[in-house]
């Protein structure tokens, strides 16, 4: 059964995050070796081997999207065993005309083919067009999310399954997907799972870095800390720095990078954080002396304020996907697995759409903290992917406002630096 192919998402659940760094920043040596620097969920030189297979998939997508049109359904990469590469089809097609996949990935990936029932695009839409009508004092459900590999849409709920269940069947009526039987609603298509919902605190930092590299922390003034993700500008050439929208509470509130004196950065020029949005982001106007391509990253009692740098964005995704980030509040550099590319969640009082979730635990303050898909082997570069939004305590979630749209929404360009 095919569901049509729109796509909107929700995602919202949300932490701000805060870090305490030292006040000196001392530059690591030029012979570091970044890839250790990263906590990774696997050994380290398996991960980066899968990293350099990683790097060809948007090329296999696209080949994928263009020879196989309505035929190809999604793809995923199966880290749990291997790195296996999923590629799904509603009808596979003759083994050697997928022969260009293998070339295109390399010789040493694994690449399985299945049949499926439903493409990544027929899910989202689902996740989409219940998310789009979820009522404001609706509490219970936390999160909507879809996955393609588990070919399913996962509801989480807070307190009450039964309860979770006949309001999304009675949204998927009202949404005109009656065509979703009962037996397909239980078992096949809709998993309920319980959820946490997410907490928030506030906490100090004192450091001051110029520029302002990403995953600094900012203090917005009279709300609490939370981390830079990168530095942008728009059209008019006016430059930002972009952090989480529910860190600030209005716009022109004044942010700093600590409570001591001339740690002043800018105002905030805009707030983009609605209900039933696409971004949870704040855009704190700067001189363009403050920004960046830069990432700060810690080691031991080293700091660099240049650690990592930002290259260019990571528009394509797919479940699977290899991401790192440096934390702010955490004040560590992570890296994990994109489990979900559609979630609609429920936190900081709201839904949002079109986020991201990944498998990175983040706590209070780190909301903003840019989240990259790293270039290659050489760790040193990321392509930005997006910014933490928000995570559930002593799980390892995080959610993620997306790059495309940010951009989108902000109406601004990355600041990115050279490979």
């Amino acid at each position: 059964m095919k569901l049509s192919r729109k796509i909107v998402s929700l995602l919202v659940s949300g932490t701000l995050t805060f870090t305490q760094l030292p006040g000196q920043i001392q530059a690591q040596p030029n012979n570091v070796n970044y890839q250790n620097h990263f906590v990774t969920p696997i050994d380290h030189d398996e991960f980066w081997e899968r990293i350099e297979t990683q790097k060809n998939i948007p090329k296999v997508i696209e080949y994928l999207e263009s020879d196989f049109d309505e035929n190809y359904a999604g793809l995923y990469v199966d880290q749990e065993n291997g790195g296996i590469v999923n590629i799904g089809f509603y009808s596979i097609p003759d083994k050697n005309k997928l022969s260009k996949v293998s070339k295109i990935l390399g010789k040493e990936a694994i690449v399985k083919y299945s049949e499926v029932n439903y493409s990544r695009n027929d899910l989202e839409n689902v996740v989409n067009l219940i998310s789009e009508t979820i009522e404001k004092n609706e509490d219970d459900i936390v999160t909507i999310s879809s996955s393609f590999a588990d070919q399913q849409v996962i509801v989480g709920y807070a307190t009450d399954e039964k309860s979770a269940r006949k309001k999304i069947s009675d949204n998927i009526h009202k949404n005109s997907l009656s065509r979703l039987n009962a037996n397909e609603f239980d078992d096949n298509v809709f998993k309920f799972v319980k959820t946490k919902r997410p907490d928030s605190m506030i906490d100090r930092a004192s450091i001051k870095v110029r520029p302002v590299s990403g995953a600094v922390q900012m203090n917005f003034e009279g709300s609490g800390f939370c981390t830079n993700g990168f530095s942008a500008k728009d059209s008019q050439n006016v430059y930002y720095l972009v952090s989480a929208g529910h860190c600030a509470s209005e716009v022109g509130q004044n942010v700093n990078q600590s409570y001591q004196n001339d740690n002043y950065i800018g105002t905030v020029q805009k707030k983009i954080f609605n209900w039933g949005g696409t971004v949870d982001v704040s855009l704190v106007k700067v001189t363009s002396s403050l920004t960046t391509p830069n990432i700060l990253t810690t080691s031991g009692n080293n700091w660099n304020a240049s650690g990592y740098k930002i290259i260019g964005e990571q528009t394509s995704d797919w479940e699977g996907m290899g991401v790192c980030t440096s934390l702010g509040e955490t004040d560590t550099q992570m890296c994990g697995w994109v489990q979900e590319t559609n979630a609609s969640v429920l936190a900081w009082g709201g839904y949002l759409t079109g986020q991201k979730k990944v498998n990175i635990p983040v706590v209070n303050g780190d909301s903003g903290s840019p989240v990259g898909a790293p270039d290659s082997k050489v760790t040193s570069n990321l392509n930005i992917y997006g910014i933490v939004s928000a995570g559930t305590k002593g799980q390892n979630v995080a959610y993620l406002s997306y790059i495309g749209n940010i951009k989108s929404q902000a109406g601004i360009t990355t600041i990115v630096g050279s490979k």
